[in-house]
């Protein structure tokens, strides 16, 4: 769902040629008995290997059939919350995607749904996500190319049991931690391996993701809030073409994950564009960014 950023700075995001990475060891590597669900967008809609699963840890293998150039895969889990319907999603998608709405939109869909994030991919660069799920239904969703109106094409997940064994595996937090905070910033570390797995934990109190954009070397976060003040309708000249980006969608406060990615090395940007439930104002535009160094 990454609304707020194809509505406030699409040209951020990477259009250039797909470097093919094919699946890593990283990827691959779950634990016996930890569950797998295979998920493949295709910029409109999501496709899973299986549609009911044990509750407990679960890693969700993420790939997607779209190119970059066309706007890849941004791939959402949600459930609903107690009393709500998919139309109070479908409603809250609609105000995020306008920009005189998206304050209205950040409420509506905290209000409606607990988001679980899972990834945006494209074509040859696949991520995974584990997390532990609770008994209950969960919608995946594929806005990649977002629909006129409504929500993108559901597909449901059934999480059953009785949530005994909900406890797990990714409650572990890794060696690499990025923390989503009430300020609205990122607090991460500058320098990080090109390839492994990171803990993405929200503990504000509204809806963040992380995209991780290619820039070029030497870029540093006074050059992205320039850009982003300046509401220049052009490609940022710190733009990189021939690198994938990757990223962790949104994610409901209090909600935490591990986040499994392979990426080349070189320098990238943390970006949030979910929109202020106040103001309106995107996140990044705001100052929620980061350059960090993948080495």
């Amino acid at each position: 769902m990454r609304s707020s950023l194809l509505r406030s700075a699409a040209v951020m995001v990477t259009a250039g040629v797909m470097v093919a990475l094919g699946t890593s060891s990283a990827l691959a590597d779950t634990k016996e008995g930890q569950h797998v669900v295979d998920v493949v967008g295709d910029g409109s809609s999501v496709h899973l290997d299986r549609t009911s699963v044990e509750a407990g840890s679960l890693t969700f293998k993420v790939s997607s059939t779209a190119l970059q150039a066309a706007g890849g895969s941004t791939i959402t889990m949600f459930r609903l919350k107690p009393d709500k319907t998919l139309t109070d999603v479908a409603k809250g998608y609609q105000e995020e995607f306008s920009p005189v709405t998206g304050a209205q939109g950040t409420r509506d869909l905290k209000a409606a749904a607990t988001f679980y994030g899972l990834a945006d991919v494209a074509s040859g660069v696949p991520m995974a996500v584990t997390e532990t799920l609770r008994p209950g239904t969960y919608y995946l969703a594929d806005s990649g190319t977002p629909p006129a109106s409504g929500v993108p094409s559901l597909t449901t997940l059934t999480v059953r049991g009785d949530g005994s064994q909900a406890g797990g595996d990714s409650d572990r937090s890794s060696r690499l931690t990025v923390t989503a905070t009430r300020a609205d910033r990122f607090v991460a570390p500058k320098t990080w391996p090109h390839e492994g797995t990171l803990t993405f934990e929200n503990v504000s109190d509204t809806l963040h993701f992380m995209a991780i954009q290619p820039v070029q070397p030497g870029t540093k976060d006074e050059d992205v809030q320039a850009y982003l003040d300046s509401g220049a309708q052009t490609p940022p000249p710190f733009t990189v073409l021939d690198r994938p980006s990757g990223g962790v969608d949104v994610v409901s406060p209090d909600v935490s994950l591990r986040f499994t990615y392979d990426l080349p090395a070189g320098t990238y940007v943390l970006l949030c564009f979910v929109a202020d439930e106040t103001t309106g104002m995107p996140h990044a535009v705001m100052g929620m960014h980061k350059v960090v160094v993948l080495d």
